[in-house]
């Protein structure tokens, strides 16, 4: 493919004109302005810079249109008047991109300007990303960029291992170095750029959370995220970061220090599912025909076209939507339901309890499940060993923490499960909201089971075969699909939902499997033991009905 490179002049005219509309826009209120001198500064100076891989590699940086628009917004708009006069206005920053479009080599861009002509003196910069090998991409892709600049070289000292830039600037030494979670120490930074890289793929906010904190001090801090759509919903980046973008894009919150630029399909394509139309390609892929090529996504559409899972990778991936895994059982738009209850609006009615009982380190779920006409009202509690909870967190790189302190999830003393604890809540629900049946796994429970046997708790043990748990998975996903799960969601059940993998026989019975789920699955199997307690009671009820009425008739 003949590729077309542009003399820099070009991006200059596309930057002097988008602030000439800037300036006018911003007359309006006359809060903010755009700083020209600045603005035209930084675009020169990334002008100059060079691409570092692939086709484009040793060219000067082709800019894309919303690239050079998001310079200016960024780096060029400043406070008019007040406290914060001459200060920048944006400090978080959203760029939601498909894969392959230049995510990489745009960041590297982005960190040189920050490196080279922020005047702040003593810069910490940061890349951080849920791996080593990935932070290492955007720290190569920089050094590259500075390498192919002899003057900028000859200002920096670097290291491989461990990924840092250094550059003196008098007394004051500024510094770039890429980072993952797995990093030894963290603390004690003042970051005056952190780039976050593929921010869906972190499991948890620890290392992040750390490097925003350690901004506080820096009058003109700058969080960047570049990240693609991904498949965990319950993960901070979807609920605090691409939610809280889309929520400003639509007006629903104000937050003028946030700036988004965000490529998706429109909501109409994604009803109509228009994934393997060439005009939502072109609209959600800025660079479409450079990266990724025609060619290219025709390719992995006629995957996708023989290949469900090929398919959900194309959307995420591509088409930067937000797909659960192929081989989700019940994916998040079955299951969410926006209908919501109080437990004390069932004070006094009976309830069919449910309980997974984990290992003594690990999460142990209790489910209480309502009836109420066709419809089943679904509280659920979670429990975790206090002692352990940040080790947990991190080793499963599960949010509990912020579950925790939502209520979600109760940790227990010590570095075990205190099954007595759970046994206590169990008494004390009971007291308000009467157990019809206890369902349990009789896997790992014999100590609690025996103790609330002897507190008159009629109890059930749900063996856990394919008979057992086949109708009540079933059962449970045509509720799901009916929108009869009344669930609060909940966001433990929520994650716990999207980890089920199911196992099935050769008679096509079904259930969950805890050995073939990658993430824990325990507050659907205490759910699922309600579903069979429920199942059981049904049947029960259709036996009565049938002798009721042969009786009936033999009179």
């Amino acid at each position: 493919m003949d590729i077309q490179f542009k003399e820099p002049q070009y991006y200059w005219n596309i930057a002097e004109e988008y602030i000439i509309h800037k300036k006018k826009e911003l007359a309006i209120d006359n809060k903010y302005c755009i700083d020209e001198k600045i603005a035209m500064r930084y675009i020169k100076f990334g002008s100059i810079l060079k691409h570092t891989s692939g086709s484009f590699a040793g060219h000067t940086f082709a800019f894309q249109d919303w690239q050079i628009w998001a310079i200016i917004d960024i780096f060029g708009t400043k406070y008019v008047s007040g406290k914060f006069k001459g200060l920048r206005r944006y400090q978080r920053v959203l760029f939601f991109l498909p894969k392959k479009s230049g995510k990489t080599e745009f960041g590297a861009l982005i960190n040189a300007m920050i490196f080279f002509l922020d005047p702040e003196k003593g810069k910490e910069a940061y890349s951080i990303a849920s791996e080593i090998e990935q932070a290492k991409i955007l720290h190569k892709a920089f050094l590259t960029m500075i390498k192919q600049e002899p003057e900028l070289e000859d200002m920096v000292k670097y290291t491989v291992k461990p990924p840092r830039v250094t550059k003196q600037d008098g007394a004051f030494t500024d510094e770039y170095e890429a980072l993952s979670s797995s990093a030894d120490s963290k603390d004690g930074k003042k970051p005056s750029l952190v780039l976050c890289d593929e921010t869906h793929t972190y499991k948890n906010k620890d290392l992040y959370q750390i490097m925003v904190d350690g901004m506080a001090s820096r009058n003109e801090p700058l969080e960047i995220h570049m990240s693609t759509a991904g498949y965990n919903k319950e993960g901070f980046f979807y609920r605090d970061i691409y939610t809280y973008a889309k929520k400003l894009k639509d007006g629903i919150i104000k937050d003028d220090r946030f700036y988004a630029v965000l490529f998706e399909p429109s909501q109409k394509d994604i009803d109509e599912d228009n994934w393997d139309d060439p005009r939502v390609w072109e609209e959600v892929n800025p660079n479409m025909g450079n990266s990724p090529t025609w060619s290219y996504m025709e390719g992995k559409v006629a995957q996708a076209r023989e290949s469900e899972e090929s398919l959900i990778a194309f959307k995420t991936k591509h088409l930067n939507l937000w797909c659960d895994k192929a081989e989700t059982w019940i994916d998040a738009k079955t299951w969410a339901n926006d209908q919501t209850f109080n437990l004390e609006d069932f004070k006094g009615c009976k309830a069919y309890y449910g309980v997974d009982l984990s290992s003594t380190t690990d999460i142990t779920n209790l489910t209480i499940m309502f009836q109420k006409e066709d419809k089943l009202y679904v509280w659920q509690m979670y429990y975790i060993p206090g002692d352990n909870v940040k080790k947990r967190a991190k080793v499963d790189r599960v949010p509990y923490l912020d579950w925790i302190k939502d209520g979600h999830i109760t940790t227990t003393p010590g570095n075990v499960v205190d099954y007595e604890y759970i046994e206590n809540d169990i008494l004390r629900l009971a007291a308000d909201y009467e157990i019809d049946f206890l369902g349990y796994d009789t896997w790992n429970s014999n100590y609690l089971i025996t103790r609330l046997e002897k507190e008159g708790i009629e109890t059930v043990a749900i063996r856990q075969g394919f008979q057992t748990l086949s109708p009540a998975s079933k059962e449970l996903e045509v509720k799901a699909i009916q929108k009869k799960i009344i669930h609060n969601n909940n966001p433990v059940l929520n994650w716990c939902i999207s980890n089920v993998v199911l196992e099935k026989d050769a008679a096509d019975n079904i259930k969950p499997s805890k050995k073939k789920s990658i993430e824990k699955i325990d507050g659907v199997a205490g759910l699922i033991n309600c579903m069979a307690l429920y199942i059981l009671n049904k049947e029960e009820e259709s036996t009565e009905s049938h002798y009721e009425t042969n009786d009936l008739i033999a009179l």
